[in-house]
């Protein structure tokens, strides 16, 4: 690790800089950075499917949600969510799955869902 460097180091590391840069114009230019967002969205739900979903579908999927300290139930909720990377087989109607969100797609992605029996 270097803890010190001499001023004629600096000035080495400077007119090598210099030197790249002159070579290289088009690594002058930052790139953005992402500033951070705020999440207007829950991110991730679980629910169960209401008809049986095939590899690239479309599915709708009534959410469920925990009311304080009673067991897990369905609510009015219903999210439309692709189905188009986690495995190629269906999954049966009625099967819980994890559905989460993409901001940058813009869109709800079944992530995780029970086995198949």
């Amino acid at each position: 690790m270097i803890t010190t460097l001499s001023q004629s180091d600096i000035s080495l590391l400077r007119q090598m800089a210099a030197e790249f840069r002159a070579k290289n114009p088009g690594t002058v230019t930052r790139q953005p950075s992402r500033q951070p967002q705020v999440l207007t969205r829950q991110r991730v739900k679980i629910g169960k499917t209401t008809g049986t979903v095939a590899a690239g579908d479309l599915a709708t999927i009534d959410i469920w949600k925990r009311d304080g300290v009673t067991a897990p139930a369905v609510t009015t909720e219903t999210v439309d969510a692709y189905y188009d990377w986690l495995s190629t087989e269906s999954i049966s109607s009625g099967k819980m799955v994890s559905i989460q969100w993409f901001q940058d797609e813009n869109c709800w992605r079944i992530v995780g869902a029970e086995c198949e029996e």
